[in-house]
């Protein structure tokens, strides 16, 4: 128990003084993942769809649009299909991802590879719409919230959507019992929890605090099933869900045993090893 209480601290206190996974940890992994998020775009793509497609953003306008942290472009490639009038300006730290946009059209995309803070922070351009998918957990979202305040034009509309509390049950304590376990093998801690909203009500929330209005809102959960724990841990590998936890040890090929094996413990339910993916979406209107 005491040993427990003494690893906690000295996670707490590496977290007080920012000693963690950095943004340049979390570029560096998606980087490598590139070649292989088409396997989450598959499976969980189709949502950004109710976002893409809101009746509240006009595709006879033309708009000038920001897609932040953009990955591959899933939004971008929709906005250019849903409408020809949009102009859109699609921003990500990762280089590789942003490879994958090399074919839209340039006349209507204008790609920049940043890192998105430091692109809001410089930026005097004003959006008609900021679309953001999949990457809220990675920023500090009343910094990034007063960002996006100050890029919109007046009544101009925020599109998110994003995973939420409760999403990839059971790996948090999954990871953190390794981290414990295996403490001469951590570097540095990541701690994505605060910036993960509490479902719809918790985003709504969110946005309120920054004079965004709800103009429609949804939550959802997708399970996806694997005959096999190492079948799961793949999955979580190669869709970028665990971006940044590899960062996190001296030798994760000297973990990730552990890790399955406890997945194996963890995660076995009705004959199969599942894993959840818990969201929610919504378009807001700065007020």
């Amino acid at each position: 128990m005491i040993n427990k209480m003494v690893f906690y601290l000295k996670v707490g206190y590496k977290l007080f003084k920012k000693e963690v996974v950095s943004k340049e940890d979390y570029r560096a992994e998606y980087d490598k993942v590139s070649d292989t998020y088409n396997h989450w775009l598959k499976e969980m793509g189709t949502h950004s769809d109710n976002i893409i497609h809101s009746k509240y953003i006009d595709p006879n306008k033309e708009f000038k649009i920001l897609d932040f942290a953009c990955g591959t472009g899933y939004i971008t490639k929709g906005l250019l299909d849903k409408s020809e009038k949009y102009k859109i300006t699609a921003v990500d730290q990762s280089s590789k991802m942003l490879e994958k946009l090399n074919a839209v059209n340039k006349e209507k995309v204008t790609i920049i590879n940043s890192d998105g803070i430091e692109f809001l922070k410089k930026s005097n351009e004003k959006f008609d719409v900021i679309f953001f998918g999949w990457a809220l957990s990675y920023f500090n979202h009343h910094e990034l919230f007063k960002l996006f305040n100050n890029a919109l034009k007046p009544q101009g509309i925020l599109a998110i959507i994003t995973n939420v509390h409760g999403t990839l049950d059971k790996i948090e304590e999954i990871f953190l019992e390794v981290m414990r376990e295996k403490e001469k093998e951590v570097i540095k801690p990541m701690d994505i929890r605060l910036n993960l909203p509490k479902g719809k009500k918790g985003l709504v929330k969110w946005c309120r605090q920054y004079n965004f209005k709800a103009l429609e809102v949804d939550e959802g959960e997708v399970f996806f099933r694997f005959k096999e724990p190492e079948e799961l841990m793949e999955w979580l590998n190669i869709t970028g869900a665990l971006a940044g936890t590899k960062k996190i040890f001296n030798n994760y090929n000297e973990v990730e045993p552990l890790i399955v094996e406890k997945i194996k413990k963890e995660k076995y339910k009705n004959e199969a090893y599942e894993i959840n993916h818990k969201f929610a979406y919504g378009v807001f209107r700065k007020e």
